[in-house]
């Protein structure tokens, strides 16, 4: 093999730290990284283990050294040491819901008591009146128009309603995102249609197979902004909501529409306010949230209602977090979820764009349809059935059941985060044996990310299958990878329920780390066990 030069060896030492972690990118022992570095006079690392700006940016995030310490992996008064090393003391200016109400820019806003959704105020503005009420039709001018799958679909319907020009090419975005290994079967034909549609169109925002999943992409390049109205044919397009997003799902003929005319009528959805506080435990994640909210709602009830979510929780979630968070089932029936705008999406969005947005905030002392205050600080691992009658349950009531497919990644956990702690857990490990785990990156930069970082060669060294980005397990791997009575878990957003009832399989939808915990044992796990 190629033995790397002084300068790139310079590089991956600050990067990776250690001769370990470097050895493992290039797939050899440490001793010969160490005899390399030593070879070109080079020392051994000394570079801080965290930089300033990774623990100030943790610590505006949280405001707390054990919080801070627990998402690095180090304890609260190690935290604590690197932030007075920095000179990190001011208190951070942690604005709450309230505060942010009253200060952040908002449209709409008028004197007097309006008491407004997120929803109301976003459908307000794009059908151009004052203010729209809980159950009044409107019609609506989307800034965004998104399909994926069904593209092929959508073009039949736009061609049968005798349209020649879609309303405004550069609010229609079109993602190849399924079967995007492109095999000969009933998609390949509506693929090549897409791609000579979207020349003829001169659509500019297109992603042909392979460049990734839609939400992912989408959130990558800053194409979905707070205080905008989504609309797309995917079930999982309340992701957007992460962002502050009113987003829903529309069927092809209804997409159709709107690429020929730019509106569409909608009923003013009611709105539930859902406020999570309390600090993630151990092992607890994201994905386990939202599936504990699935439960919550389908006991109560949420159809074709908007959500809004607060509180500290969300307050102290990243923005991948807050995907995961939104991916919703959307078997619920509701028809946005939402995170509010907050100085965390302000951060992420400067960091990506230039644009200008405007932000849609509640008015304080909104009035709901109903409210729900959750306590996380005891939850545990979730897993959630998608078929059949047992619903989410907690991971201890199906702990130790067989499972013979894993599938990492997908809409809902296939960032760099959801690949890097899956990495950590696995690295020194191998699988079990006697199943398959299929790692699906959400997009093209994520998986080249993740091969920087040295995540894929942990991925293939623990036995995993490595597949390219696309939204994988929600269309058709179950299928091609699982037998009649198999059983899988995954953390993809969705799967085809049809297929799986016929050919008798049994899917769990769980976090990133209970997949990983269940491919290292065989069957379904808990993962605080391979959590620090």
């Amino acid at each position: 093999m190629r033995i790397p030069k002084k300068k790139e060896l310079l590089e991956l030492q600050k990067k990776y730290r250690t001769d370990k972690k470097i050895g493992e990118v290039y797939g050899v022992p440490s001793r010969l990284v160490t005899y390399w570095r030593t070879k070109k006079k080079i020392a051994a690392y000394s570079f801080p283990k965290y930089t300033e700006e990774k623990i100030r940016e943790l610590w505006e995030r949280f405001g707390d050294d054990a919080r801070s310490g627990e998402e690095l992996g180090i304890s609260k008064a190690g935290y604590r040491q690197w932030r007075r090393k920095y000179q990190i003391d001011n208190k951070p200016l942690q604005l709450r819901l309230e505060q942010l109400e009253l200060a952040l820019p908002d449209f709409n806003r008028r004197k007097g008591s309006r008491r407004e959704t997120i929803a109301q105020k976003i459908l307000a503005k794009k059908s151009g009146l004052k203010r729209v009420d809980p159950g009044e039709v409107v019609s609506i001018e989307p800034d965004l128009a998104i399909s994926s799958a069904n593209s092929g679909q959508i073009i039949n319907h736009f061609t049968q309603l005798g349209a020649d020009k879609i309303w405004d090419p550069s609010k229609v975005i079109i993602v190849l995102d399924h079967q995007s290994d492109n095999r000969r079967n009933e998609s390949t034909p509506s693929h090549k249609s897409v791609r000579e549609f979207v020349k003829k169109q001169k659509i500019k925002h297109f992603f042909d197979i392979g460049q990734g999943i839609s939400h992912q992409l989408i959130m990558e390049n800053g194409m979905a902004l707070p205080g905008q109205l989504v609309l797309s044919a995917d079930s999982q397009s309340s992701a957007y909501g992460g962002l502050g997003v009113f987003s829903t799902s529309l069927t092809s003929s209804e997409l159709a529409v709107v690429w020929a005319t730019g509106k569409i009528w909608m009923r003013v959805p009611e709105s539930i306010k859902i406020v999570l506080n309390g600090r993630l435990p151990r092992g607890v994640y994201a994905k386990d949230i939202m599936l504990k909210l699935t439960r919550d709602l389908e006991i109560d009830g949420a159809e074709y209602r908007a959500i809004e979510l607060y509180g500290n929780a969300v307050s102290a979630m990243s923005i991948s977090e807050r995907f995961t968070l939104t991916s919703l089932s959307a078997d619920i029936g509701f028809k946005s979820v939402m995170a509010p705008f907050d100085d965390v999406v302000a951060r992420y969005l400067r960091r990506i764009i230039k644009a200008k947005f405007t932000p849609a905030t509640a008015d304080p002392d909104t009035v709901y349809c109903r409210e729900h205050e959750i306590d996380i600080n005891f939850l545990t691992p979730q897993a959630g059935s998608l078929f059949g009658n047992e619903g989410v349950l907690p991971i201890e009531e199906i702990e130790g059941k067989r499972v013979e497919q894993v599938v990492l990644g997908c809409c809902s956990n296939g960032r760099i985060d959801d690949l890097e702690l899956a990495a950590k857990m696995l690295r020194g490990r191998h699988i079990s044996h006697d199943l398959r785990m299929l790692v699906i990156p959400g997009s093209r930069k994520v998986l080249s990310e993740a091969l920087e970082k040295g995540f894929i060669r942990t991925f293939i060294d623990s036995g995993c299958m490595v597949l390219n980005p696309s939204c994988g397990s929600c269309i058709d791997v179950h299928d091609r990878y699982l037998e009649s009575g198999e059983r899988a878990v995954t953390t993809a957003g969705c799967a085809r329920a049809q297929n799986a009832v016929n050919h008798n399989l049994e899917i769990y939808q769980v976090s990133p780390a209970t997949a990983v915990a269940t491919a290292l044992e065989g069957s379904i796990a808990d993962p605080r066990r391979y959590i620090k």
